[in-house]
């Protein structure tokens, strides 16, 4: 009995020791994360000095590099997943039937974080700042909100089903209001509903090609531009697609799904160093096409690209943000602008809009002067040093659901962005300024008039 106990013990420290002494032969060398894996720790910087972040360094490389890493981890989720049927992958959500979803969308379904009246208007505004700036420039313009996975298909999710307090999601009520200030908004929750079939991936956050093939034709339709509809196309499936949410849960070792697949010819080339349709900035060009497109997009236009760049002589697509909007514009001057956002992250633009000079206004002729405790600051642009950005608080007392923020600099009147529920801003282009001082005004225009909240003198930063 003795002899047995002292075997099960050597047994469970050989198991336990192979991960780490394996790392001497065989480390994990791979990751499925989007990001590059930590490298070895030196004990000594190279200025010489003791690299007191050594220990951290250690555990971080030693974590993401033991033997077998991938693998027992891929042994853990389905033990998890298929017993207790749960994940052990914060980022993922394990549904039932297979099916997996982001974690980072579970706030939009239940509707814990439903935006504000005033935010929802003031996130409309900002689209029709955009808006007002790209028609100024003959530009066409597109909004589009890509839909989340379970707000579309959340028959599957798990449990938390039943601890839904609001169904009306931020883009849901974010639409009327568009509506209202004439945003040209491309509605993608009605189309897809009313489809009848599934165009999402199981184990993957996005929509499969066929759901990517509807986007695209929809975003041409609402450019009025004709272009290649693959209607006479039967796509075929092929058991090859290895979900984002699929590689987190279960590392390289994941069952692939079924996905569509169109057999494009690709008529465009890239016109700069591209690793991946994941890149933050890709440019292509297709001689056989026709205008220049400017995409501000997140991942969900992976699978547009190749449709798209089918069909434009230029395409420039950007995930970067704040979105370096006017810059583009200037650079490229594309025919058509598009926007297109994750329903997660749609308020992204109510408190990072892109970089632009707003459109000018005019005052109404009703305009009352009042003391308020509004505010206001000047500083260099840290994400485009061309640009001053102003930005301040109204008066809370001051302001409506529906008000809007305009802000005079040096005698030229704005419609500023807003932000939050009472915080307002613009950029400006430092060469407008011929001065050190700018003389300052803000204005709230609500339905009873209007009034000037502040006027005041601002030092430009050096």
């Amino acid at each position: 009995m003795k002899n047995k106990s002292i075997i099960f013990i050597v047994v469970c420290m050989v198991l336990c020791l192979i991960p780490s002494v394996g790392m001497l032969f065989f480390p994990t060398t791979e990751t499925t994360e989007n990001r590059a894996m930590a490298e070895a720790p030196q004990l000594i910087t190279e200025e010489g000095t003791f690299n007191r972040s050594f220990f951290q360094d250690f555990e971080d490389y030693f974590t993401e590099h033991i033997a077998l890493r991938n693998q027992l981890v891929y042994t853990d989720a389905k033990i998890q997943t298929k017993v207790f049927h749960e994940s052990n992958v914060s980022g993922v959500i394990n549904g039932t039937n297979g099916w997996l979803y982001y974690s980072s969308t579970l706030e939009d379904y239940l509707g814990t974080d439903v935006m504000s009246e005033r935010e929802l208007y003031n996130l409309a505004h900002n689209f029709s700042v955009i808006q007002d700036y790209l028609n100024g420039q003959n530009i066409d313009f597109v909004l589009t909100i890509a839909p989340n996975k379970n707000t579309l298909y959340g028959d599957n999710m798990p449990y938390y089903a039943s601890c839904v307090v609001n169904e009306d999601h931020n883009a849901k009520l974010l639409a009327p209001m568009l509506s209202e200030q004439k945003v040209s908004y491309l509605d993608l929750f009605s189309l897809f509903e009313s489809q009848d079939e599934t165009l999402y991936l199981l184990r993957d956050s996005h929509w499969n090609m066929k759901g990517a093939c509807l986007a695209y034709n929809a975003i041409m339709d609402d450019l009025e531009l004709a272009h290649e509809d693959y209607s006479d196309t039967e796509p075929m499936l092929v058991k090859n697609e290895n979900g984002d949410l699929n590689k987190m849960l279960y590392s390289f070792y994941g069952e692939l799904e079924e996905n569509y697949s169109y057999d494009l010819t690709q008529e465009y080339v890239y016109a700069n160093d591209v690793d991946s349709v994941e890149d933050g900035w890709i440019i292509t060009e297709n001689q056989n096409g026709n205008g220049t497109l400017l995409m501000f997009r997140d991942s969900f236009a992976n699978t547009l690209i190749p449709f798209m760049s089918n069909e434009f002589k230029s395409a420039y697509y950007s995930k970067g943000e704040p979105n370096a909007m006017e810059r583009f514009v200037e650079m490229y001057a594309p025919d058509c602008v598009v926007i297109e956002k994750v329903e997660r992250n749609i308020s992204n633009y109510l408190d990072d809009p892109p970089i632009i000079t707003p459109t000018q206004t005019e005052l109404p002729a009703a305009l009352t002067i009042a003391t308020t405790d509004t505010t206001v600051e000047i500083e260099a642009c840290l994400n485009d040093v061309n640009y001053y950005k102003l930005s301040g608080t109204v008066d809370a007392e001051r302001i409506q659901n529906n008000s809007e923020i305009l802000v005079s600099v040096d005698g030229k009147l704005y419609r500023a962005y807003q932000t939050g529920e009472d915080g307002y801003s613009l950029y400006l282009k430092q060469s407008e300024f011929t001065d050190a001082l700018a003389e300052v005004r803000v204005y709230v225009l609500n339905d009873d008039g209007c009034i000037q909240a502040l006027s005041v003198v601002l030092n430009l930063p050096e």
